[in-house]
């Protein structure tokens, strides 16, 4: 069966984990799995571990068990997968816990696969608001109503990100290019504590996200989304992504990318 075939079928399985984890929400217990100092990268809940396990329960009825797998949580299910197709399935059960757990709503459940050259497939799942983002065979869609994310004066004109510098990586010419049309990087943490980047840059209600050493499980929405769209993208070349690498807070791409909603 066609994984991407069997990856539509199970999203309302997707679905019900991140209404799973929402209905947690209010009583959700948290602590640290890590200890880097960054609550978005250290804090874990009983949500997280139960929408995961769930998720990873239902797809390892299909063919997909045959992925490596690229999970955030460490819950008995992820042994279950042998790695030995050549696809690579991630799988983030809420994505921005740190949101999450001061009950705030921009947090989503993030399923994507790839095959070591290319994405095929991202979902992203906003439970609280019952929105849905899309990129399936390079095409974009979106459900559901954009609610209000609350964006900070200035969103139009900010370039989001986690960490890293983008500073030091882009080209002179491109971060002169920013600057003379007033477009400014800001992290996240020091922007908005209450909002992540996926949801306004899918928006188009922030100017772009820049992302450096990217999660293996929530690094390549935002490029994906960008590739789908036909929007620009530093630098212009594909990433490796059978490049894995291990750090203390888990999986991730040694590389970095600049994507833009407004073209320059």
């Amino acid at each position: 069966m066609d994984l991407i075939e069997t990856l539509k079928k199970l999203e309302p399985v997707f679905m019900k984990a991140g209404q799973l984890a929402y209905r947690m929400q209010k009583n959700v217990h948290s602590y640290n799995k890590f200890n880097t100092g960054n609550p978005a990268s250290d804090i874990v809940t009983d949500a997280d571990l139960a929408a995961q396990e769930f998720l990873l329960k239902e797809i390892s009825k299909t063919d997909l068990i045959n992925c490596t797998l690229l999970a955030e949580e460490d819950t008995p299910s992820v042994k279950n997968f042998t790695g030995n197709n050549g696809y690579y399935l991630g799988i983030d059960p809420i994505d921005d816990t740190a949101i999450y757990t001061k009950g705030g709503k921009h947090f989503s459940v993030i399923v994507s696969l790839h095959n070591g050259k290319e994405v095929l497939y991202v979902f992203v799942y906003f439970p609280a608001w019952d929105w849905i983002h899309k990129v399936v065979n390079g095409q974009y869609s979106t459900t559901g109503e954009k609610p209000d994310m609350g964006l900070p004066v200035g969103a139009k004109n900010s370039i989001v990100y986690w960490e890293g510098s983008p500073e030091k990586n882009l080209p002179k010419e491109i971060l002169s290019q920013l600057k003379d049309s007033g477009l400014t990087f800001i992290k996240v943490q020091d922007w908005n504590t209450s909002i992540g980047s996926i949801g306004p840059f899918a928006s188009e209600e922030i100017a772009g996200v820049y992302q450096e050493d990217m999660n293996t499980y929530d690094g390549l929405v935002e490029l994906s989304i960008a590739k789908a769209k036909g929007l620009k993208i530093y630098p212009d070349k594909e990433l490796d992504l059978k490049n894995i690498l291990k750090r203390e807070k888990g999986l991730y791409y040694p590389e970095f990318y600049l994507v833009l909603n407004n073209l320059l």
